[in-house]
């Protein structure tokens, strides 16, 4: 049985595994231009929370938390690398995310989702609250959930 863990990234080091798991995911697999994926949200020490997360201590999917204010979390840039994909790996970040924001009194995690992601996060609690939106050329909609 494989091993996850989600490790909250605080050098960088980490940041650096963030960066390039995302850059695999947004900009090599996606198209998404690198000016628009990595942003002055990626450096430590801003208004975010970087995470990735490893299988069997192999860097293997990346998020972030961005405080909001008012108790709402945002999730940005979620990803888990494609040989990683239909593990359990999602599902195991989503999780331990939202047991991080509950424990920060987090009362909302929000996020702009890509619309051929809806399925995965709707099975995870999340729902739709708004029309498709272009963003980086991907269709996505508005997603929250209530901790």
């Amino acid at each position: 049985m494989p091993v996850y863990e989600l490790v909250s990234v605080n050098h960088s080091s980490g940041l650096e595994i963030c960066k390039s798991i995302r850059r695999r995911v947004f900009i090599d697999e996606q198209g998404v231009e690198e000016g628009l994926e990595i942003d002055g949200l990626d450096f430590l020490g801003c208004n975010c929370r970087h995470f990735y997360a490893s299988v069997d201590s192999v860097p293997a999917g990346a998020c972030r938390v961005m405080d909001r204010g008012s108790g709402i979390a945002k999730l940005q840039r979620f990803c888990v690398l494609p040989e990683f994909r239909k593990a359990g790996l999602g599902r195991f970040m989503l999780a331990k995310v939202e047991d991080i924001c509950r424990a920060g009194n987090f009362i909302k995690i929000e996020m702009g989702a890509q619309c051929r992601a809806v399925p995965f996060y709707e099975k995870c609690g999340y729902t739709v609250v708004s029309g498709v939106f272009t963003d980086a050329g991907i269709e996505h909609v508005k997603m929250e959930k209530f901790l």
